[in-house]
């Protein structure tokens, strides 16, 4: 028997005021059960300033505490803490120690299961392997298959939750091909999550009385699995960061999220009454300076953190606007920061035209004097500039399939440019230009771009057939660091390179 949610508006603020009623087979009168969760932690190891209400949000040694309380509020009640996934990447900490005190925190905090994100790809299939190889928590990766070596993953698991039976099986984006540098996925194949679920739940449903996909999927997808799929009880989802302050009812199945960096955790309370579970509560649990941090935790994480900022507080120069990452800036339109990088990198190679993947920008620089761990923090990935020649024509299946991608989705795959105007029509692209004048299909460009994108990552395979393509061996974060210690002071600013506008597709 699966868990039954009502989808009207009415009974929705109902069941929010009263709880939710999940039938749940052959629990007993009284069982209760716990459900937290996290997801897209990135390597957040100390809190962070949150740039719009300068708060420090986030912190391993509060999200630790938090769950220790939580599990010592009633010892007969079962806690199960899940995450689902991008465990790495993100922070100085989580590059130059290849992420191993963040899985090794996650395992002292006392995770259950986690689904494998495809950002625990980002330093290579052997760091991953020995990263989970370290732990004592299964990570799931259902639809995904290596080889020749297969990973230390499993597809799915059953908890014996004090007498309640938990099914938790994991689920992982088709885009972990695509949003790690190709390098990292030689031999993997990633399965159509949809069609591995068919497979997976009727199974589970018969050994378990809960069924819980830990997803790294995005909401967009989690709901085509809702859709998709009969049996599933419970979507506990990550990847695209939504801070869903209650669960999101698609074909019946809720579905949560949390947030980014650790800076939320959601409890959901399910309590058993006449043969049923029933939702008692379920909120996110905002992670900020009001709550107090686990000592022990807090004093390693100050450790790490010194050790790698060791000479990384040297301020090398001056912004007078601020630089932002966030998604909703960069990942959907034209984005200062992106303007910048784009202008930078074609100015020093001589290029025609620049093109970066939004997704490549991890943290803002906000005004104000800037420092090296700044820089490292927003380029963590050390990508190299790539220089190379594509005709027009290729130019604009880069540009249509940057175009293509939903905004609402946040995508990482959209393209920052310099050199290039382009209006982007619907999902479709519009008028493209390059130096004031319409783009010449036949003719031939220099471009300048980063390995990961030269490699065909975020789809675009179209940027595998450069011509005589050259990797420089200039880092991004080194190209910025030079850049800006050269002029002191820096104050990029838009000018309507990237359009979007409500019409019919041109092109």
């Amino acid at each position: 028997m699966r868990i039954r949610w009502r989808s009207t508006v009415v009974l929705l603020f109902v069941i929010a005021a009263f709880g939710a009623r999940l039938a749940l087979a052959g629990c007993r009168s009284g069982d209760e059960l716990t459900i937290l969760h996290f997801n897209d932690f990135h390597g957040q190891l100390e809190p962070y300033r949150d740039p719009d209400s300068q708060t420090l949000r986030g912190g391993l040694a509060r999200l630790t505490e938090v769950v220790r309380r939580i599990r010592a509020e009633d010892s007969g009640r079962p806690v199960l803490l899940l995450f689902a996934g991008d465990l790495l990447q993100g922070t100085l900490t989580s590059t130059l120690f290849l992420g191993v005190p963040d899985a090794l925190m996650f395992d002292r905090m006392g995770v259950d299961a986690a689904v494998m994100g495809n950002h625990e790809f980002d330093y290579g299939l052997d760091v991953f392997r020995r990263l989970a190889g370290q732990v004592g928590f299964p990570f799931l990766a259902a639809n995904v298959r290596v080889s020749p070596e297969p990973l230390p993953t499993r597809g799915s698991i059953v908890l014996d939750e004090k007498g309640v039976k938990v099914a938790v099986v994991g689920l992982v984006t088709p885009e972990l091909l695509t949003a790690t540098h190709p390098r990292n996925t030689v031999g993997v194949i990633v399965e159509d999550p949809v069609a591995v679920a068919r497979r997976l739940v009727p199974e589970l449903r018969d050994r378990a009385d809960l069924v819980v996909v830990l997803s790294h999927l995005g909401l967009a997808q989690d709901r085509r699995l809702a859709d998709s799929v009969q049996g599933i009880d419970l979507i506990v989802g990550g990847h695209n960061h939504h801070v869903l302050q209650q669960p999101v009812v698609q074909s019946g199945v809720p579905i949560l999220q949390a947030g980014e960096r650790g800076e939320w955790i959601g409890r959901m309370d399910l309590v058993c009454r006449d043969g049923a579970m029933h939702q008692a509560a379920y909120r996110l649990i905002p992670i900020d300076a009001s709550l107090p941090e686990d000592p022990e935790m807090a004093r390693e994480i100050a450790r790490i953190v010194d050790q790698a900022e060791a000479d990384l507080g040297e301020e090398i120069g001056e912004t007078k606007v601020d630089l932002s990452a966030r998604r909703e800036d960069i990942r959907r339109g034209e984005a200062v920061f992106g303007d910048f990088l784009a202008d930078l990198a074609r100015s020093e190679t001589g290029s025609d035209v620049a093109f970066f993947n939004a997704g490549g920008f991890r943290a803002d620089i906000p005004r104000g004097r800037i420092s090296l761990k700044q820089i490292y923090q927003t380029f963590p990935f050390r990508n190299e500039l790539v220089v190379g020649r594509l005709s027009g024509r290729q130019i604009l299946d880069a540009l249509g399939h940057s175009a293509s991608m939903d905004p609402e989705d946040n995508p990482g795959g959209f393209l920052q440019v310099s050199g290039v105007r382009y209006e982007i029509v619907g999902r479709g692209l519009g008028a493209v230009s390059i130096a004031g004048r319409p783009i010449d299909p036949d003719r031939l460009y220099s471009v300048v771009t980063s390995d990961f994108l030269a490699e065909g990552g975020d789809g675009y395979a179209v940027f595998k057939t450069m011509v005589e393509p050259v990797m420089t061996g200039r880092l991004i974060s080194d190209m910025l660091v030079q850049a800006i210690r050269e002029r002191g002071v820096i104050a990029p600013h838009l000018d309507g390179r990237i359009r979007r506008v409500e019409d019919q597709p041109l092109l």
